[in-house]
């Protein structure tokens, strides 16, 4: 029989660890696994921003009818314009073309698609650690995947030379999948002087970057996290974006993102994006309406934005006000225990540098859920559980 011969599947790791989350009834459960904000009060609520576009869209839009393979034309000129700006030489030039996706992850899955016509046997280098999908998007293209150290997980250390030595060794025509901002999984990002020595080196290898930029915002804020994703379509003749409204606009469920082709020339930019937009139509034929009508409508609505930019930013500053409070008490609490890279990462994630027993220890007797590697989702903790979860990890380094 066809379908007899499969062997069982793994469970996904991020979404085993929301599954005991769920499954477990200790009132002091703590989830700190998968990437989602919580407010002050541990919830993950929709934006004001995003409830005002909605009803607007509910008593003004006017039709279902299919969208093209581009999806919303709104939606890719105004999330073009956030990442980019107007005035890129790349667009100045006429060689961007920015089209809608389900989400970044399928932005990433197009974009790797569209390597894989321009040259079957490319290899993809990935960061160590990153997200999971990347790895497992590229493998099942057939693509090769290749790793280039990034961060050490135990050491708490952003291996910047590493990175380099390996990226050095890398071929001409190969990808390589870079976070554009707060790195996930680490937290670590590089500097502008290090972004450009990294876009340098690219250039000089004949490598193509694939920028992952799925948390703008929750760095630095919106206009500065698009720093490195503006610097390789400058300087690098092709690049690819996949960008995400997830985070920045809250809206995890309802798969809006983007991906973003810079050509070499604008002579041969139109049949790469036809080829880009077969890989839509071959997929999934056109990417769903809602989450990118709002967040267009948002975009495009100058009181709205500003609104939305307020919401972002007290997203990104209530995350690092929880860096800086847990490493506070943790320093207090426990002042050998070595977690003060935390208040220097950005965005969501960081590692905490803990033994697999002591990760073990925290999951199984303090019901604190996360990663089995140590990746702790920092948008998690509130001032609720803040000193829970610090005085579990505090026992752990107690004689």
């Amino acid at each position: 029989m066809l379908f007899s011969g499969l062997a069982p599947m793994g469970d996904d790791p991020i979404l085993l660890v929301s599954k005991m989350f769920r499954e477990c009834d200790n009132p002091n459960k703590v989830d700190l696994g998968v990437g989602i904000y919580k407010d002050a009060e541990g919830h993950t609520a929709i934006l004001n921003s995003v409830k005002k576009a909605e009803k607007y869209l509910v008593e003004n839009q006017e039709t279902k009818t299919y969208l093209s393979p581009a999806g919303n034309p709104d939606f890719n000129s105004l999330v073009q314009e956030m990442m980019l700006g107007n005035d890129h030489v790349a667009v100045e030039e006429n060689r961007v073309s920015t089209f809608q996706t389900p989400g970044g992850t399928g932005g990433v899955r197009i974009g790797l698609e569209f390597v894989k016509k321009c040259n079957p046997n490319a290899n993809v280098w990935i960061s160590a650690p990153t997200w999971p999908n990347h790895t497992a998007i590229t493998k099942s293209l057939g693509l090769t995947p290749k790793d280039y150290r990034y961060y050490d997980i135990k050491g708490g250390e952003f291996l910047y030379d590493g990175m380099l030595e390996d990226l050095g060794s890398a071929e001409k025509g190969d990808v390589v999948i870079l976070h554009g901002c707060c790195h996930n999984a680490s937290g670590a990002d590089l500097s502008h002087e290090q972004w450009n020595e990294l876009a340098d080196l690219m250039r000089e290898r004949g490598l193509i970057p694939f920028v992952d930029f799925a948390y703008q915002g929750f760095g630095d804020g919106i206009g500065e996290d698009s720093y490195a994703a503006k610097l390789m379509a400058e300087k690098l003749p092709e690049a690819l974006i996949a960008s995400s409204c997830s985070k920045n606009f809250a809206m995890y469920r309802d798969r809006a993102g983007a991906i973003t082709l810079v050509s070499s020339s604008s002579d041969i930019h139109n049949t790469n994006a036809s080829h880009l937009l077969g890989a839509v139509r071959a997929n999934y034929s056109m990417p769903p309406d809602h989450g990118a009508a709002v967040a267009a409508y948002i975009l495009g609505n100058a009181e709205l934005k500003s609104e939305w930019i307020a919401e972002v930013d007290s997203m990104r500053n209530r995350v690092k006000k929880m860096r800086t409070l847990f490493v506070e008490l943790m320093n207090e609490k426990a002042p050998n225990s070595g977690f003060g890279y935390i208040a220097e990462q950005k965005g969501m994630f960081s590692y905490l540098t803990l033994t697999s027993d002591q990760i073990q220890t925290l999951i199984n007797e303090h019901y604190i859920f996360f990663m089995g590697n140590g990746r702790v989702n920092m948008a998690g903790l509130t001032e609720d559980n803040i000193g829970y979860v610090t005085d579990a990890i505090a026992s752990l380094f107690s004689s």
